[in-house]
């Protein structure tokens, strides 16, 4: 019964579509009108008044290759005249016993009108292949392109025009059309319908029709539009919005170019050439986008062609944009069956899917049949060449379901949306419960791990070895840490619960400050921070829990110094509007706007942010304000990023001189909290300070950034079994500047670090180093593929979750530093190999120029050989590829290449020496000569007049700045972009790219280049200096 049910609304569906079509048909089209016969129409009985214009379809009197009107004669003689059907094309009447659509001639048609009838008529001209010229009387109306007798003297443009005459008593009026095509190889002549009758009906109509195709084209931008915002407003992994988008935009074009109107040509100067290629485009377009859109629903044996469709579909794309006009036509049978596939599968795979779930589908089913109908009877009409208004129901009939189909979805997503509500708060009292359990249940294990961790370091400390002593301090560390957390859980369990109750006693708030300070002062972990209290002892004292405030202010401190890295952290107080007000302000990073809108949320972390809060369960904030609520007063934030973060709760104060022993009520002991900080922070102590060990030589170098020196502990604990080098820093800041200083082999880097995550780090490194030249290992607590694609976005090589497994963290990192090495070794042994390439035909021509002068000047001959010879012995040195030679040996190598130049081109190369640096200096080999190579290859060399080459060498403190400029032909942005894409592996000479990157691997920084195309190029580098950059590793490892 589903079935049926389901052919039934189909049925009634199409057959409401194409009565509605047919009955457009009916109405504006006219089959009992007049036709021509033998070259005349008798319109004298046509009431031209009923309200629509008529075809002038029929016989035509036909004239091949003949101009009745030339501007020799007015009007040549009619005689030999052929008949021809109108609308139809002239490829088997213009020429006797060929079939061919290139030539020229002229139509005439005579209507016989009633010369009483004072009207102005109005005739439409649709199309006319591919130039045409409108003469009515003997006077010319219109014309669309220019008419001639061949190719070179047509110019195609064939575009809808009207005009209007009048018979002026006459009861004969002269219709002729000249034409000429060499352009389409379709076929010539008259190919549609051309409309007469009165000129406001003629208007009226063409209007309409024109309106029809206009409201179209801006429903369907309309939704090209909604559907691109909603990508990269809403979900940007959604490919089908792109896919509709572009079904929308190719439908518009269809609509605009392929219609009879040919809008589109009226608003853009398109060629003919161009709009026959926009309608084979949109038809790729439209296929191509239909599939993709219900590709989801495809079958899996159907998918895997998808792929072969789109391939298929980019290579039409591609004929349509490159091909002539007459060989595209030959392949149009291709972009029908893609549009026809596409067209029928989606048709199908709908039907198929609304079947399967109809009540949630049937207005999708509508919308494709509505536009496949359209499509359908669009292909009809125009085989059959019938011209009628344009019909737009089928397309509104099509957005108005899709229109239908989105709002349901909406209110079925607000439905959900409402039910999800319910069923969230319902899971987060379940998930409250669980954690208030589980932090109960973890309690005694806990405490037993620290208390047994504790015993054995205090009774075997003088036997362990320094490395387990330093071991039992990190586990000790890190289980004090997670006593923190699980304080932190009940105490928001109770809080939620309202079981907090609080012991209200009169105290004076300097000297708590004074402890907490005390407490945080060993925990700024290295940081250049001041921690200043600048309430003054005589400050007015408060009535509230006493062990609750301190939690407070500690949390609140804690919390500045995290994120402070240098600056001040101070705390002050004063009295307003009779409540005791403390301010806790510092220089940190600050907060952003949106951070701050759910800064005192429970659970709330930042993620990407640079306030993130890293580590934890981000719920130090959210209890402290509870607590001051707690106590009838307010916590508010005030925050400028980059300045710093200003934190104010307020608490009574005592109006009574001693309340010292006012009742106490019942209250959460927090001794047990302070007790395990002051174990954290004292245990941290050791850590605070960056370890720099001596480099070794030929072992992996690797550097490690985190911002919490107890992973930093546990890192290097677990590699230290391994043989790499191992540097450790706490921010990414200092890890940038310690890469500037020697090569290294991998970064291994928290993903949550404060100031710069590790995110925004690898970005950093991306912007110097390719994934080979420095591979990055990215740490992260958390293993959801969000935060897995956005490392590998960032530029990662790979990921490792914490808690780290010590044998999966030996083997990426052995993986990403055996990676680095063999990018390594493949640029040395790449640069040796390309080094040893001596081109052929410059070897051959230095020999035929030896050859020459040896006949002239033994002198000359002799010299470059000894040239030569320098040359060639430089350019086999392989041993070197990987070092620093002395500037002297690379500028040998120069002049001997510039001298066997010099020889062959004589005056069209002028070089220009500017040495200012001592032959001490060391650089890598084969970096000055590619240049110049290109200077003159790409540059001078190309000009008849050659040019000039200036080598430029500023010897500065730290550092050589080497230049090659010349005064070539330059080059533009697009070519300078291209000198640095790998190509083919068997490219000749070692090339800027090879230079490039072995600057790179030496000092961090490659080529520059400016060049403008016609004003010549300069490249240059800089060579840092051996003992300066030797000097600052020095002091990075004294820091």
């Amino acid at each position: 019964m589903k079935k049926r049910k389901i052919a039934l609304i189909i049925s009634l569906f199409i057959i409401f579509l194409t009565g509605s079509r047919i009955l457009w048909l009916m109405v504006f089209n006219n089959t009992d009108q007049p036709h021509a016969v033998k070259g005349q129409m008798d319109l004298r009985n046509w009431d031209f008044n009923d309200g629509h214009a008529i075809t002038l379809d029929g016989e035509w009197e036909f004239y091949p290759n003949n101009w009745l009107i030339s501007e020799e004669k007015h009007l040549e003689s009619t005689k030999n005249a052929k008949y021809i059907q109108v609308p139809k094309g002239w490829s088997s009447t213009l020429q006797e016993g060929e079939i061919t659509p290139y030539g020229y001639g002229t139509y005439r048609l005579k209507l016989l009108v009633n010369p009483e009838d004072n009207i102005t008529y109005s005739i439409r001209v649709p199309s006319i292949r591919s130039s045409s010229e409108l003469y009515v009387n003997g006077r010319r109306l219109a014309k669309s392109g220019e008419i001639g007798e061949s190719a070179e003297k047509t110019v195609a443009n064939n575009v809808p025009f009207t005009s209007s005459f009048e018979a002026n008593g006459h009861q004969e009026i002269e219709i002729i059309v000249q034409a000429s095509n060499f352009k389409d190889p379709r076929d010539g002549g008259i190919v549609r319908s051309i409309k007469l009758g009165k000129e406001d009906i003629v208007a009226r109509e063409t209007q309409l029709s024109i309106n029809m195709q206009q409201l179209i084209a801006v429903v369907f931008l309309l939704h090209a539009i909604y559907a691109i915002i909603s990508f990269f407003v809403g979900n940007m992994e959604e490919k089908r919005l792109l896919y509709f988008t572009l079904l929308s935009i190719s439908s518009m074009t269809y609509f605009l170019i392929g219609r009879d109107d040919k809008l589109l040509s009226y608003w853009f100067p398109i060629n003919y050439d161009w709009g026959f290629k926009l309608v084979h485009l949109s038809m790729v377009g439209i296929g191509f986008s239909l599939l993709h859109c219900i590709k989801h629903w495809l079958p899996q044996h159907v998918i895997k062609y998808i792929r072969w469709f789109s391939i298929f579909c980019g290579i039409a794309s591609l004929l349509a944009i490159v091909l002539p006009t007459r060989y595209l036509v030959i392949n149009q049978g291709i972009y029908i069956m893609i549009l026809a596939i596409s067209t029928v599968i989606t048709i199908l795979t709908v039907i198929r899917e609304s079947i399967k779930e109809i009540k949630s589908n049937i207005f999708l089913l509508l919308a494709i049949l509505a536009f496949g109908n359209n499509l359908i009877w669009d292909g009809l009409l125009l085989i059959l060449g019938i011209k009628v208004i344009m019909y737009p129901f089928d397309i509104f009939i099509t957005v108005a379901c899709l229109a239908i189909l989105w709002f349901k979805g909406y209110a079925k997503v607000l439905s959900d949306t409402k039910e999800l509500a319910i069923k969230l708060q319902k899971t987060d009292k379940l998930k409250d419960d669980f954690l208030a359990n589980t932090s109960h249940e973890l309690r005694n294990p806990l405490h037993g791990i620290l208390n047994i961790s504790k015993a054995v370091l205090e009774r075997e400390e003088r036997v362990l070895s320094d490395k387990s002593v330093k071991d039992l301090e990190t586990v000790l560390s890190v289980g004090w840490r997670m006593s923190l957390m699980l304080n932190d859980l009940l105490d928001v369990m109770s809080l939620k619960g309202n079981n907090s109750k609080l012991n209200f006693k009169t105290f004076s708030i300097h000297p708590i400050v004074s402890g907490v300070l005390d407490m945080l002062y060993v925990m700024r972990e290295g940081k250049q921070i001041q921690l200043i209290n600048q309430i003054p002892e005589n400050f007015p004292k408060v009535v509230a829990d006493e062990n609750r405030v301190i939690q407070i202010v500690f949390n609140l401190l804690h919390n500045a110094v995290k994120y402070t890295n240098e600056g001040e952290v101070t705390i002050s107080g004063h009295v307003k509007n009779g409540m005791a007000e403390i301010v806790i302000s510092d220089t940190g990073i600050g907060i952003d706007e949106e951070t701050i809108q759910h800064i005192f949320e429970p659970y709330e972390q930042g993620t990407l942010s640079k306030a993130m809060i890293e580590g934890g369960f981000g719920l130090g904030l959210s209890i402290s304000k509870r607590l001051v609520e707690l106590h009838g007063g307010i916590l508010q934030v005030n925050s400028v990023v980059g300045k710093g973060s200003e934190f104010t709760f307020t608490l009574p104060i005592s109006n009574l001189p001693d309340e010292e022993n006012a009742t106490e009520n019942e209250s959460l002991q927090s001794s047990e909290k302070e007790q395990s900080t002051v174990a954290t922070s004292t245990n941290l102590l050791d850590d605070q300070t960056e370890k720099h060990p001596i480099i070794e030589a030929n072992r992996p170098r690797v550097l490690v950034v985190d911002d919490d020196p107890v992973n930093l502990r546990v890192i290097e604990t677990i590699l230290s079994i391994e043989k790499y080098d191992l540097v450790t820093v706490t921010s990414g800041s200092k890890a940038l500047e310690i890469l500037m200083s020697q090569e290294w082999d991998l970064v291994i880097s928290d993903v949550m670090m404060p100031n710069m995550s590790g995110y925004e780090l690898v970005r950093t490194i991306r912007q110097q180093y390719s994934i080979t030249e420095l591979p990055v290992l990215l740490l992260t607590a958390r293993s959801q593929s969000q935060d897995i694609e956005n490392g590998f976005l960032s530029g990662a090589n790979d990921y490792v979750t914490k808690p780290v497994d010590a044998l999966e963290l030996r083997s990426r990192v052995k993986a990403l530093t055996d990676v680095k090495q063999s990018a390594q070794e493949r640029l040395r042994m790449e640069a040796a190999w390309l080094q040893a390439q001596i081109q052929p035909h410059f070897l051959f021509n230095t020999l035929n120029a030896i050859i020459t002068l040896s006949e002239i000047d033994i002198e000359r001959t002799s010299k470059l050989l000894e040239a030569l010879s320098d040359f060639l012995r430089e350019s086999f040195k392989f041993q070197n590829i990987d070092e620093l030679v002395p500037i002297e040996d690379e500028l040998n190598l120069v002049r001997s290449y510039l001298y066997i130049h010099k020889e062959r081109f004589g005056e069209r190369i002028n070089v220009t020496w500017d040495l200012e640096v001592s032959t001490d200096v060391m650089i890598p080999s084969l970096t000055i000569q590619p240049l110049i190579e290109n200077a003159l290859k790409h540059g001078i060399l190309n000009r008849v007049d050659g040019g000039n080459i200036h080598l430029r060498i500023v010897d500065y403190d730290t550092y050589i700045e080497i230049t090659v400029s010349d005064d070539g032909i330059g080059m533009d942005a697009a070519t300078m972009e291209r000198l640095f894409v790998r190509k083919s592996e068997t490219s000749t000479g070692i090339g800027l790219l090879n230079t490039d990157l072995r600057l790179k691997q030496h000092y961090g920084e490659g080529l520059r280049i400016t060049s403008k195309p016609n004003q010549g190029t300069s490249i240059s580098f800089i060579v840092k200096k051996k003992e300066k950059s030797k000097q600052f590793k020095r002091e990075l490892m004294v820091k």
